[in-house]
This record gives structure tokens, C-alpha cells and sequence, in this order.
């Protein structure tokens, strides 16, 4: 059975919702549920029709008359994980819709990692990802900008969450590889850094809060205001 090519078929994520009655035993769901689970616990790298047909207990050639292709599946899957935005966007002042949004933002991120290469490129924006940018995009409008002047907001306030959520892990080089290079003196800031006692905190929310700082000095500034 051949596989439809990428561009030869729509785009699924906005596809209607399937007839009552319609359902087989194998349905889009519950391929959508187990690729994202499969994700999860071992990275978009695992996730193959063959691994989830087996997953499934399914023919692997059964999966594509629900998902036409991989790409397909993987939109679906990432629509699937970044899901509804949060409940706190959508009521108070701009500034805590945005840290609400900000928040549960970074959240998808560290509960699915494989999502932030994905909204990173050029994949285009399913419904879970538009309902995101249009609940922030209207805490801006409704505190007064047009929207323009929202959507560079979000793109500020997105740009830091993204950044922030990028799983870095310990790239710092170790003290004594430092201090035995005989360069020492060239990077007394970082080695200042590197000798401290460790800090266990979370940077993150006050990182936001200094972006959104910046943000509402704009928002106030009187020479933005002026036509």
C-alpha cells in the first residue's frame, strides 16, 4: 500500500471531528496517545509506525488510514502535548495573564522535551499552538495595544520562555581543568561562578519577571503612546 506523500494530503490537525459511529477500534487518538507516551519516555527519535503498530498490537499498514504519514502523526502529536492554554490567561491584568501563560508554557516544555525543537522551526501553527498566541495575544489587547504592538510582546515574552526552557545541562568546564590550564586569569567571572556554593533555586519566574518589567515600561512609556 503506498504512502501518501506529505503535501498530497490535508493538513490533519484541522480535519472535523469524525462522525458518531465512526470509530474503529484503532483510532487516531489512540495512536496520537501512544506516540506522544512513547515520546515521552524515550525521545521523537523512538516514535516509528512500526514501533506503534507493535505498541498497538496493530498491522503497521493499519495506522495509515488514520495518519496519512510521520509528518502528519508528528503535528498531531505535538498539538496533542501542548494542549489547551492555561485557564490564567484569559482572566486578570496583561501582566499576570503573560506570567500565567509563561508559566504553564515552560511547563509543556518540561513535560514533553521533544515539543521545544518542534515550535522552535518551521512547522506550521496547529489549533492547540494558535489558541496559545490568541490567549496572548488578547491579554495585550485588552490592556490597550493594537495588535502589533501584542503580538512583539508575545514574541518577547515567548522568545524568553523558549530560550529558558532549553535543557542545557552542565556544559560549564570543571574548576580544576580551569585552574590547571594556567588561564584562570582570563575568566575570573566564571571561575567566580564555578568556585560559589551551588545555587538550587529556579531562575526562571524571576527571569520572566524582569522581561515583563521591560515590557510594562514600554507599554507605560508616553513616546509610545504619542502618534
Amino acid at each position: 500500500m503506498p504512502v501518501p506523500a506529505p503535501d498530497a494530503v490535508p493538513d490533519p490537525r484541522w480535519s472535523p471531528p469524525a462522525a458518531p459511529g465512526a470509530r474503529r477500534p484503532l483510532t487516531r487518538d489512540a495512536i496520537v496517545d501512544a506516540a506522544v507516551a512513547l515520546a515521552d519516555a524515550e525521545g521523537l527519535e523512538s516514535v516509528s509506525m512500526p514501533r506503534l503498530a507493535r505498541t498497538l498490537g496493530a498491522a503497521p499498514m493499519s495506522l495509515y488510514r488514520h495518519v496519512a504519514h510521520k509528518d502528519a502523526l508528528v503535528d498531531l502529536m505535538l498539538d496533542a502535548a501542548i494542549g489547551p492554554p492555561p485557564a490564567g490567561a484569559a482572566t486578570g491584568g496583561w501582566r499576570a495573564r503573560l506570567t500565567a501563560w509563561g508559566r504553564a508554557k515552560r511547563a509543556v516544555f518540561a513535560d514533553h522535551p521533544w515539543t521545544l525543537p518542534l515550535v522552535s522551526g518551521s512547522r506550521r501553527m496547529g489549533p492547540a499552538e494558535c489558541a496559545w498566541a490568541e490567549a496572548a495575544l488578547r491579554a495585550g489587547v485588552d490592556a490597550g495595544l493594537s495588535v502589533a504592538d501584542a503580538l512583539a510582546v508575545v514574541h518577547v515574552v515567548n522568545s524568553y520562555v523558549r530560550g529558558a526552557s532549553a535543557p542545557l545541562g552542565d556544559r560549564a568546564p570543571r574548576t580544576a581543568d580551569l585552574l590547571a590550564s594556567g588561564r584562570a586569569a582570563d575568566f575570573p567571572l566564571l571561575l567566580d561562578l564555578l568556585e560559589a556554593a551551588p545555587d538550587t533555586g529556579d531562575p526562571f519566574d524571576d527571569g520572566l519577571a524582569r522581561v515583563l518589567d521591560g515590557v510594562a515600561a514600554w507599554v507605560d512609556d508616553p513616546a509610545r503612546q504619542r502618534p
